[in-house]
C-alpha cells in the first residue's frame, strides 16, 4: 500500500525531473536564439562592409586628390541613304585619376576591375594616353579583355570605359539635321540614360622604391548628367570634376 509519504516523494521526484526538463528546454531555446543573433549580426556586418579592405592602416604619403571624368558617344555609321542612316552607337567615358606621391614610386597598377550593370557584354576599361583625353576613339576598336592594367608612376592615370556597340542598327531617319558623332546621338538614337547607367569598380595598387605595397579601392558612377543644372551628355559631351578628401592608400 503506498503511503502519503511516498505519494509526496513521487510528486516532488515528478517536479524536478519536469523542471529539470523544463530547463534543459530553456537553454537550447536560448542557444538557439543567440546562435541566430550571431549569424544574423555577422551577415549584416559583412554585407555593410566595404567590399575591399586590405588594411586599417592608412599613409598620407599617397592619396587621391580628385577625378575628372569626361563622357560622350559615337556611331559607326554602316548605312546611309537618302532616307536614314543606320548606325552602330558607343557611350564612353574618360577618367583622370589625379594622386598625391610623397615619395617616388616603382610601379602602378589596377586590377578587379568589374561593373555593377552585370546584364550587358559590351563593357570595357582600358589605358588611355593622357593626350587622347576627350577625343573620339577610332571606329574600329579590338579591345581585349583584361585583369590588370599597368600605368607609368606619373599621375594622372587615365582610362577609358567603353560602353561599346551597346546599340546596333539604331535607325536615324531625321536626316535633315546634321549628324554630329558625339552624345548627341543618344537623343536622336532614342537612347535613355538609365539605360546607360553604370559603376566602375577597381583597385589601385603601388608599390615604392623599399618594395612596400600600398592600394586602394575605388569606384566610380559613370556620370551622364547633373539634374541640379540639366546639364547632360544629350548637349554633346558632359564633364565632372570630383575632389576627394581622405583618400589616403592603405597597407
Amino acid at each position: 500500500m503506498e503511503t502519503k509519504e511516498n505519494v509526496n516523494n513521487s510528486k516532488s521526484n515528478f517536479f524536478k525531473t519536469k523542471g529539470i526538463i523544463l530547463l534543459f528546454i530553456l537553454l537550447i531555446i536560448i542557444f538557439i536564439i543567440s546562435s541566430i543573433f550571431i549569424f544574423l549580426s555577422l551577415y549584416y556586418k559583412k554585407q555593410t562592409s566595404p567590399k575591399y579592405q586590405p588594411s586599417s592602416k592608412t599613409t598620407t604619403a599617397y592619396s587621391i586628390e580628385k577625378i575628372v571624368s569626361y563622357s560622350s558617344a559615337y556611331g559607326i555609321n554602316k548605312e546611309e541613304t537618302q532616307a536614314r542612316w543606320n548606325l552602330d552607337l558607343s557611350q564612353y567615358t574618360d577618367i583622370a585619376i589625379y594622386l598625391n606621391l610623397q615619395n617616388d614610386i616603382n610601379s602602378l597598377f589596377i586590377d578587379n576591375i568589374a561593373f555593377s550593370n552585370i546584364e550587358g557584354n559590351t563593357f570595357h576599361l582600358t589605358s588611355l594616353p593622357i593626350e587622347d583625353f576627350g577625343k573620339t576613339p577610332s571606329n574600329n576598336i579590338d579591345i581585349q579583355p583584361t585583369e590588370r592594367i599597368d600605368f607609368s608612376t606619373s599621375s594622372p592615370i587615365t582610362l577609358r570605359y567603353l560602353n561599346q556597340n551597346f546599340k546596333k542598327d539604331c535607325v536615324i531617319t531625321d536626316i535633315e539635321t546634321p549628324l554630329v558623332f558625339d552624345g548627341s546621338l543618344l537623343k536622336r538614337g532614342k537612347v535613355t540614360l538609365s539605360s546607360l547607367k553604370n559603376t566602375v569598380s577597381f583597385t589601385i595598387h603601388l608599390i615604392d622604391t623599399s618594395g612596400q605595397e600600398f592600394s586602394y579601392p575605388l569606384e566610380i558612377p559613370i556620370p551622364l548628367e547633373n539634374k541640379e543644372t540639366g546639364e547632360n551628355i544629350y548637349s554633346g559631351n558632359y564633364m565632372e570634376e570630383n575632389f576627394l578628401t581622405n583618400a589616403y592608400f592603405y597597407y
